[in-house]
This record gives C-alpha cells, sequence and structure tokens, in this order.
C-alpha cells in the first residue's frame, strides 16, 4: 500500500494558569478525535500507518470509559485494514490515564477481557522527571515506565515528556520504547530502542468536542463512489493570503480509480486548521466526511503562488524526488533552506556554485518552502517531494 501523504498538524500549547495533569498530555478523550503514524520499514519491521481514534464510551462497573481502536494499514501487504488492539480507557480521580479492558479484534465489551484492577498508561506523575513505575501484567510479566525527561524534544514538538517503558518477561527483557507526549495533542512518537528497532512518528491528528484547540473549516459535500479499501491525502495546498481563501487538491485512490476534488475554503488568519469533505454516493450508502489537519501561514513562508510569478531562482525538477538543482544564483553564495508545511527549518545547505545540487534523501514526500537567501536577494518557492 503507498503512504498516506498526511500533513503533521503542529498544535502550539498555551499557557495556563491551572496545575497541569497527566490528561494535558494524552489526546482528549472526545469520541471522532484520532491520530495517525507513520513507521518506515526497517530490515526487521513492516512500515506501515497506525491509525488510533476515539470510536464510543463504554460504562464497566459503574464508571464511564473511552472506547480507543488502534488499525494497522501495512504496505507490503495486500491486505485490508486490521484491528490490532481495543483497550477502554478514562482519567481516574488521581489524574492518571487508566486502562480497564482490552481486546484484539472487537469493540464490543461483552468480548473484552477486564482486568481485575485498572493498569496506569499514563500517571499524573509521569509530570516529575526521574519517576518509575512498575506494574504487574500477569504471573512473570512486568512493565517498568521511567520518566526520563519532561522537557524533551521530538521532531517539530518541544518540552515532550519521554517516558522509557521496558517489558520483562520473567525477569527477561524484551521491548524497551521511548515514548514522548506533547501538550494537548498526546502521544507524538516512539522509538523502539531495544526489540525489533524502528520509530513512529505522528502525521496526523484531529482533536475536537469536549476541548477543542483546533478550528474546522466547513466541509464542502461531494457526490461519488469509492471502493471499500481506499488511501486519500491532500496536494497542492495554495493559499491566497489577500482574500483569506485555501485552495486544495483532494485525492481519493484505489487499487482501480483515482479521484480528485478542487475545493476552497476560507480562513481566518495564519494557524492551524483542519480541513473536511463530505462524500456521498447516490444514496447507495451513507455519507462520510474525511480530515485532514493543515497550516496555513500569512508569511512570506506561505504557499501563496501568486506572488512568484516571476522566478529569480530556478529549482528544478519540481516535484522532486530524491536531488533538486540550484540555479541562476549569479555565482553569489547564498544559504538555502527548507521549510515544511508548518514553518519549521529540516534542512539548510551553503551555496557556492551556479548551478549546485540538493540532496532530498531525507527528507518525506510532503509540500516544501525552499529559501535561498544572499546579500542582495530573498526568494522563496513551493517544492513539491514525491517519489
Amino acid at each position: 500500500m503507498k503512504k498516506f501523504l498526511l500533513l503533521v498538524l503542529f498544535v502550539f500549547a498555551i499557557g495556563t494558569s491551572y496545575a497541569q495533569t497527566a490528561s494535558d498530555y494524552y489526546m482528549p478523550m472526545c469520541v471522532g478525535n484520532h491520530s495517525v503514524f507513520q513507521t518506515d520499514a526497517t530490515l526487521e519491521y513492516w512500515g506501515r500507518i497506525s491509525t488510533f481514534t476515539f470510536i464510543g464510551t463504554d460504562i464497566i462497573e459503574g464508571e464511564v470509559y473511552y472506547v480507543e481502536q488502534g488499525i494497522e494499514y501495512v504496505y507490503e501487504e495486500m491486505a485490508p485494514p486490521s484491528i490490532f488492539r481495543i483497550i477502554w480507557m478514562r482519567v481516574n480521580e488521581n489524574g492518571d490515564i487508566v486502562v480497564k479492558a482490552f481486546s484484539e479484534s472487537s469493540p464490543i465489551i461483552d468480548s473484552a477481557y477486564i482486568l481485575p484492577t485498572e493498569l496506569i498508561i499514563f500517571s499524573d506523575n509521569f509530570l516529575t522527571e526521574g519517576y518509575s513505575l512498575t506494574q504487574t501484567l500477569s504471573p512473570g510479566e512486568t512493565i517498568i515506565d521511567s520518566v526520563i525527561s519532561t522537557h524533551a524534544a521530538y521532531v517539530f514538538f518541544n518540552n515532550c515528556i519521554q517516558v522509557r517503558e521496558t517489558n520483562k518477561s520473567n525477569g527477561v527483557i524484551g521491548n524497551v520504547d521511548d515514548t514522548y507526549y506533547a501538550y494537548g495533542i498526546g502521544r507524538v512518537g516512539v522509538n523502539r530502542i531495544v526489540g525489533n528497532i524502528h520509530s513512529d512518528s505522528i502525521d496526523g491528528i484531529f482533536i475536537t468536542g469536549c476541548d477543542p484547540i483546533i478550528d474546522t473549516l466547513p466541509p464542502p459535500v461531494v457526490d461519488t463512489c469509492i471502493g471499500e479499501f481506499f488511501e486519500y491525502y491532500v496536494r497542492d495546498v495554495l493559499v491566497d493570503t489577500v482574500s483569506n481563501i485555501v485552495t486544495v487538491t483532494w485525492v481519493f485512490q484505489d487499487s482501480e480509480y483515482t479521484l480528485q476534488f478542487v475545493e476552497s475554503y476560507t480562513y481566518q488568519g495564519q494557524g492551524n486548521y483542519v480541513i473536511s469533505i463530505t462524500l456521498e454516493c447516490n444514496g447507495k450508502k451513507a455519507s462520510e466526511t474525511f480530515y485532514k489537519p493543515i497550516w496555513i501561514s500569512s508569511s512570506p513562508l506561505g504557499m501563496n503562488d501568486a506572488a512568484k510569478k516571476n522566478p529569480v531562482i530556478l529549482i528544478y525538477p519540481n516535484p522532486a524526488a530524491d536531488m533538486i538543482t540550484i540555479g541562476n544564483t549569479n555565482n553569489q553564495t547564498a544559504v538555502l533552506s527548507i521549510y515544511n508545511v508548518m514553518g519549521g527549518l529540516v534542512k539548510t545547505e551553503t551555496i557556492n556554485q551556479d548551478p549546485q545540487q540538493i540532496d532530498l534523501g531525507n527528507l518525506s514526500n510532503g509540500i516544501y518552502v525552499v529559501e535561498v537567501k544572499s546579500k542582495d536577494y530573498t526568494e522563496t518557492q513551493k517544492l513539491i517531494i514525491q517519489r
């Protein structure tokens, strides 16, 4: 299966006057909230997309629990998505995130295994660096969670809580994972440092409902039909900073068809937004709404191509795969900077010849902004990486 080309949603934490709790570092428990993770393939681990979604609630022993479902899409397998975990969780009176039940296949509580004692998956004490928690899953099976840092950095996120989870079976260490939690978002990345080495990084997130921290633009409705198993992504993001309109191309594709829809949305100022589109199928099946988070910038690093009709710098090819060439710098020494759609600097290099090739091998598919700056000029252009 091809990769989802998801744009990362970067949410800035807003200072508050109340004491932080564990729930501030976990995805808000509201039905419909979800996060998407990308796992690149290694020699021991197949590449995949993993989604985590709150799909409903249940009452267990008089308490309300949110049902979180995990689904995997494995690239190398020509197979439908598969559920790999379902857990029933809540915030307890101590501020801990706890799990009461779990299942590997069914979201029906009657088919789940109910734990005699709730398992803490994110303790309120994780806000304290150096804290350690040991829990027993079953005879001989233990999990040790240790807080490595409360100010860790992971990709674009700062001041993350870094928790190291060590699994032991009869005293023998199995997997060891470092998980990073960002304020207001939840888990943003996992690095497995012992076991089948791999990293999971957040690709997208949709948060709304009980504690909205982003704005949702109104969804257009499109009448169409798509297959049962498909991928979707957004490309060609164009921002008109004069009229405050963002235009995108939605792409839905399966093994047989590729459907594209160009949609426009109004927005209010620079910031994080979630765009959505609702697909209907001539009444043959219920409509469904799909979401994508985007960062809209009103700075010179925005995607407003209208202001770049006569570029000074040549950047080719575009779209690019693993290499671009920078030309027409008039042999001036310049600094090249590449930014992602959130304005984060992902690559910088000195340009000292004309033309000069730049290696893009460490950058993922997506939309970027290239800035070339010398003493006489500054040029910014949109770059698409597509392999």
